[in-house]
């Protein structure tokens, strides 16, 4: 198996205003991710249950990733999602690079990280 630059992430949150107010908002992320986000972002879905919620996100790169984050982190939407959960955890599944790596200590958030390691075998389908 060749070196898979893709990245998959699981970002675990803590819902503080219901359910109801993080679908509105995720959904409203989701479509600005979608029309003006990163062209790295291959899947962008967002997931709830018992309090909790779930974003899994398939990028090409730690590249994209990074680029995602600096469009992304300004938008009124990632405030509002913000604003309606606690983001507890990062499970990160692929390559970790260096400027990944900055980018969460700047945003002091390298704390909530769980690098689950790159792929060792597998394949995907197009």
């Amino acid at each position: 198996m060749t070196a898979d630059p893709t990245i998959t992430v699981v970002n675990r949150y803590r819902l503080t205003a219901g359910a109801e107010a993080f679908v509105a908002v995720v959904t409203a992320m989701a479509r600005r991710v979608e029309t003006e986000g990163h062209l790295g972002v291959r899947s962008y879905h967002f997931f709830r249950a018992d309090g909790e919620g779930r974003a899994v996100v398939t990028y090409d790169s730690p590249e994209a990733w990074v680029g995602h984050h600096d469009i992304a982190m300004g938008w009124p939407e990632m405030a509002a999602v913000r604003a309606v959960s606690d983001l507890e955890e990062i499970a990160l599944y692929g390559p970790f690079s260096d400027a990944m790596r900055a980018w969460l200590e700047k945003a002091k958030l390298l704390g909530r990280l769980r690098q689950a390691g790159e792929a060792v075998t597998g394949f995907r389908r197009s």
